[in-house]
């Protein structure tokens, strides 16, 4: 191989070593292999248990299948003449095993067939699989190579868990806020923009991020994650001119904030008088700042202003309230949107968009105690606090903007005004805040979420037990069913047995084991894809659609959060 020469991706190369040398361990006269993908268990997830219904949204099939099994494939190996083809192979096991140690004649005759012979059955991307209910299975279509249905476990692992994983938690967020918006008669369409994907620098690489944030957009619109929209057109059926695939909005950042503020800072103090307290300028130049993001540089429509470089309290009473005509004032955007949303970005989310409760609180008879510097004391840790501290962001614009109120009986802010949150946001913190507002009786349509890396990438195939396994196989005129079944594991690892169909039943995914071959032809998993061809093609529309009706939401009053 010439030093010029680039491995880039060749196909085989897209797996641990360990799978390498399993094709020469099954026995010679295998002639079928068949393998499942299954999520094992929840034990892991960071989910809320009284929304959490023990399943997994399925999701990332035709993404892998398009961008690996048909273009890869072809171009790197299919379309490649042979011996390059195979010799990119055999070089990188010769020389990191030994030279002969994995046999690079088997890819020859896979080159010499033409086609990848394989088979894959699915349940349909979207649909939420439960826990321990495989959602693919995989097999040869050919008899001299039963080892295609199992090789690739390390690829479809590692391209397939986190997005199914992510796609599970966003739609966990959904169900929150679903719930929550139900509740206190916030607009269904409000949801779809309520979870906003603030992942991507977060994540493990674009490639991670854009399948990631593709995940995420299964169940919400909101995102800044641009290259999500690219893979969603690319391999999903959709077309960003006439579907909505995701949105967001002007949005400004610290290092803008600061240059600003600073800058404006340095020209004030030279025209003060000698003495003059800085900490007053540094207000009176922040000031300025909002006042030209909302009134010169984003007059109309909508913008996102980070408010917590200095100081966030006074941002949200004193500089809202005097910027509030000119808030009011905003005209609308082609969307009819005109909205002012303050991003705070530090401290404890849930207190900062909700308050504090006065049970929290330094109480006497049951009422919060303010000291002798009007101050209120959290009885737990001795925090000081002001009265805006006490009440939290959303009762904060509350007061000045004032709202309308919902058909439930919630508060909800005027229009021209908002507020997001994308610091550490979980679904604990999430619950806690819906539950701080509701009892204080505002409406969740008040806040948007920023959910980002701290969620989606603090995550491994462990958080719900994703693994690949061989569950049946024909050895000459042998059949034999093939499991595990761990005398030390908690059942966990115990796989399916045999020849697998899976049923929908009463709005559950049910798995039935050692079927015959004519049986498993039947029920939900279905062929997708077979000796290079893609067989069914399903859209962003139809997966969110089919996401959407899988789940009802609870009577209002009827979950509680821990």
């Amino acid at each position: 191989m010439s030093t010029q020469e680039k491995n880039r991706q060749q196909p085989f190369n897209l797996a641990d070593f360990y799978k390498t040398g399993h094709p020469a361990m099954y026995p010679k006269e295998t002639t079928r292999l068949v393998a499942n993908f299954t999520p094992r268990s929840a034990k892991y997830a960071p989910v809320l248990k009284s929304l959490f219904d023990n399943k997994v949204v399925w999701f990332g099939l035709q993404g892998f299948i398009k961008e690996y099994l048909l273009d890869l494939f072809n171009r790197e190996f299919f379309a490649q003449p042979k011996a390059s083809a195979v010799r990119k192979y055999q070089r990188r096991m010769d020389t990191a095993l030994g030279a002969g140690a994995v046999d690079g004649g088997r890819l020859a005759a896979l080159h010499d067939l033409g086609y990848l012979p394989l088979e894959i059955r699915s349940l349909p991307e979207g649909a939420r699989v439960d826990i321990k209910v495989p959602p693919i299975i995989f097999m040869n279509t050919h008899p001299d190579f039963p080892w295609v249905a199992t090789y690739f476990e390390t690829l479809f692992s590692c391209e397939t868990w986190k997005p199914c994983t992510v796609a599970t938690m966003a739609f966990e967020f959904r169900k929150l806020l679903d719930y929550f918006a139900a509740m206190t008669g916030t607009p269904a369409a409000f949801v779809d923009w309520q979870g906003h994907d603030f992942s991507m620098r977060g994540m493990s690489g674009v490639h991670d991020a854009m399948r990631c944030g593709s995940a995420h957009l299964l169940s919400f619109t909101g995102t800044d994650t641009i290259p999500a929209l690219d893979y969603l057109e690319d391999y999903y059926g959709v077309n960003a001119e006439d579907t909505l695939i995701g949105g967001s909005i002007p949005a400004s950042e610290h290092s803008v904030m600061a240059l600003r503020i600073l800058l404006t800072l340095q020209r004030l103090k030279k025209a003060a008088p000698a003495g003059a307290d800085e900490f007053a300028i540094r207000r009176q130049a922040e000031y300025e700042v909002v006042r030209e993001f909302v009134t010169k540089d984003y007059p109309s429509g909508m913008v996102s202003i980070v408010s917590d470089t200095f100081d966030f309290w006074n941002v949200i009473t004193v500089i809202a309230k005097a910027l509030k005509p000119e808030i009011l004032a905003r005209t609308p955007d082609a969307l009819g949107n005109a909205k002012v949303v303050f991003r705070p970005d530090s401290g404890d989310p849930v207190r900062i968009v909700a308050g504090y409760r006065d049970a929290e609180l330094v109480c006497n008879a049951g009422k919060p105690v303010l000291d002798e510097n009007d101050l209120y004391t959290v009885a737990e840790t001795g925090l000081k606090l002001t009265e805006a501290e006490r009440k939290g962001a959303i009762d904060c614009l509350w007061e000045i903007f004032g709202g309308t109120t919902t058909e439930k009986g919630f508060r909800q802010l005027d229009s021209h005004v908002g507020l997001i949150y994308g610091d550490s946001i979980t679904l604990k913190r999430a619950s806690e805040i819906m539950t701080r507002l509701a009892e204080k009786g505002f409406a969740s349509g008040n806040v948007v979420f920023g959910v980002g890396s701290f969620v989606y990438g603090m995550h491994s195939r462990d958080t719900f037990g994703f693994a690949l396994k061989a569950i049946y196989a024909e050895v000459a005129d042998e059949c034999v069913d093939i499991y595990k079944d761990p005398a030390t594991d908690d059942g966990t690892k115990k796989s399916a047995r045999g020849m697998i169909r899976v049923e929908e039943e009463n709005g559950k995914f049910v798995l039935y084991e050692q079927q015959t071959m004519e049986e498993a032809k039947g029920g939900a998993l279905v062929p997708v894809y077979r000796d290079g061809q893609l067989l069914v093609e399903t859209t962003l529309t139809e997966i969110r659609q089919r996401l959407k009706a899988s789940w009802t939401i609870p009577a209002a009053g009827s979950l509680t959060f821990e």
